[in-house]
């Protein structure tokens, strides 16, 4: 990743180039292409990759249902597999391969010297998905929806000033929108990238009734499903597939005027089971694979040439399997403890969670649970993140002795000989332990962690649970003891696209979410330093900053970091433009311009 700074001027000078424009999609060639809407607009994006050609029906494989088609208030991967980029788009982008921002519906922007004034100038006669003109009115409405405190919109965080207020929007006139800062944000191009935009003449009322965090359920009829992203929604059958169409009006052409995308149609397959996806590849029944398990990569790469794939190796991946313990002091809705007392007492205790990432043996998992594909984590970042990883972190290698060590000193042993901890009060140590239930690594991981506690004496009761269910556990009710997960990296990967997770008061803060002021001294100084590297312009002192908060976050464990594995996809060998990631949406995170080859 590059220099944020840098990226900047390089960025204001890609605006769209001169083309003609054809009306209904007649191609510059003359050829017969799909029917479109409408001119292409006057400030059209103009596509630099490899022109292709229309046709086809693109096949690809989710793990679980979307939770909503709502944009601004989706956190779940899978929902932001299918609406980030596919059905909606936002003011900025990021070339994945080239992790570098581009323009977007901004076709240009800059900023005052000082950083504390941006303004963006959005491009001309673009439209939404249903004919309807998009405009300055509708940024300000989106940016009005994301710095709403009663919407959970997951993008906010990224925009927090440090007295908790954010920027100011308005419109200057119907094509340029400025943001008013109080102090600067290095990540603020990036940061818009996250708010996908949502149209203002659909969704007005809901928000004015107070009602838009609702907006845009599963249930939701097609049509009343509007982006500005290169698809939009023609049908959702639950736990069977969502079916996309090209949006006839999107903005974007190609170097020869033919507008994008090529593909006419998109197919997202909803597919729980690993194993099911594996043998749906080489069975030839999807195109994609946008995340090969660990443990299915041989057994993949076996049916290459016979069903006509390629399994790509893009390296270690960006983010780490975790660990979370539940300290959260909140009640539910019937007022009775999010977790038990006891439980929290312990989990609570930095030397418990340092025991327990002393017991883990790290290097036994990445060998077995990862078929070898993995390398054993102790930090927050992915050492795949050469700008933003360190390796100067407090580290727990596999020692069980030094795990009974730490236990011992805040009273928890083996008091009655029988192999099982208990703590001074005499209460067993156990509790339980979820992760989702069609992740065979997420499961095997679960496994190992309970085989390794067992020896020292402590009891898991792993319980692994629907998907959607476990998302809703760690994001809304609260309500586990502990948790197997994993990160997807923010795009770009820069700590501040994170701020999320990390902070205290994040709302995917997973071991205590929504902290209205930190819990711990040390909770306060990760969140200084993470404001700092947001606010400060010099790669070096921001490196400074962050680096500071991953060794208070490696020592203090808010996640217990586990193992790292390689990125493995695959796709048949029938695509043009090509260029997978390992960052969301990894194999068609460019999909407007993907077309079939054969």
């Amino acid at each position: 990743m590059k220099h944020r700074i840098a990226l900047i001027f390089l960025c204001c000078v890609l605006v769209s180039g001169a083309c003609k424009s054809h009306p209904d999609g007649a191609a510059a060639t003359g050829k017969p292409v799909p029917a479109f809407l409408g001119d292409v607009p006057e400030d059209r994006y103009l596509d630099e990759s490899d022109p292709g050609v229309y046709g086809g029906q693109l096949v690809i494989a989710l793990p679980a249902n979307p939770k909503t088609f709502n944009p601004v208030t989706a956190a779940s991967t899978t929902t932001l597999l299918l609406v980030g980029n596919v059905i909606y788009k936002a003011l900025t982008d990021f070339d994945n391969k080239e992790q570098t921002d581009i323009p977007s519906l901004a076709k240009s922007w800059e900023s005052s010297p000082d950083g504390l004034i941006w303004t963006m100038h959005l491009r001309k006669g673009v439209r939404w998905s249903d004919g309807e003109p998009f405009d300055a009115d509708d940024v300000v409405f989106d940016f009005q929806l994301t710095f709403d405190p009663n919407i959970p919109a997951a993008a906010a965080d990224s925009f927090v000033q440090s007295d908790g207020s954010y920027p100011r929007v308005e419109k200057a006139d119907d094509y340029t929108v400025r943001f008013h800062l109080k102090e600067p944000n290095s990540y603020f191009i990036a940061a818009l990238n996250d708010v996908y935009l949502v149209p203002r003449h659909k969704l007005e009322g809901a928000y004015k009734a107070g009602t838009f965090a609702q907006s845009l359920p599963l249930n939701t009829d097609p049509k009343d499903v509007v982006g500005l992203g290169p698809y939009r929604l023609v049908s959702f059958t639950p736990d069977q597939r969502v079916v996309v169409e090209r949006n006839p009006y999107y903005w974007k052409v190609d170097k020869k005027g033919q507008r994008l995308p090529y593909i006419d149609r998109v197919t997202f397959l909803i597919v729980p089971d690993n194993n099911t996806w594996a043998l749906k590849m080489e069975n030839g029944e999807i195109d994609m694979h946008y995340f090969i398990q660990p443990t299915s990569v041989e057994q993949i790469k076996q049916d290459e040439k016979k069903a006509n794939y390629t399994v790509y190796d893009l390296g270690p991946s960006l983010a780490a399997t975790y660990l979370a313990f539940n300290r959260d002091t909140g009640k539910n809705k019937e007022g009775k403890p999010r977790v038990d007392p006891i439980k929290l007492r312990w989990f609570s205790d930095v030397k418990f969670r340092q025991a327990v990432s002393f017991a883990i043996d790290r290097e036994a998992m990445a060998r077995t649970v990862f078929a070898g594909h993995a390398v054993p984590a102790y930090n927050f970042e992915s050492p795949a993140n050469k700008v933003w990883y360190t390796d100067d972190i407090p580290k727990y290698p596999h020692n069980p002795d030094k795990a009974r060590d730490l236990l011992k000193e805040i009273g928890i042993t083996d008091r009655k000989g029988n192999g099982v901890l208990e703590d001074s009060d005499g209460n067993p140590i156990k509790f339980n332990l979820y992760t989702n239930a069609n992740n065979d690594v997420r499961v095997n991981t679960g496994n190992a962690i309970k085989d390794s506690l067992s020896k020292i004496g402590i009891e898991v009761n792993f319980q692994p649970i629907d998907l959607n269910v476990f998302h809703t556990m760690l994001e809304s009710t609260h309500d586990f003891d502990a948790a197997i997960g994993n990160w997807d990296a923010a795009v770009p990967p820069d700590p501040v696209g994170a701020k999320n997770v990390i902070l205290s008061n994040g709302s995917l803060h997973v071991s205590f979410a929504n902290q209205k002021e930190p819990g711990t001294d040390w909770e306060r100084k990760i969140d200084e330093d993470i404001n700092l590297v947001s606010r400060t312009a010099d790669l070096p002192s921001r490196q400074k900053y962050y680096w500071e908060a991953m060794r208070l976050w490696s020592e203090y464990l808010p996640e217990i970091e586990l193992c790292i594995p390689e990125y493995f996809v695959a796709a048949k060998n029938i695509f043009g433009n090509f260029k997978p990631a390992p960052l969301r949406n990894y194999t068609y995170w460019n999909i407007d311009e993907l077309y079939f080859t054969k």
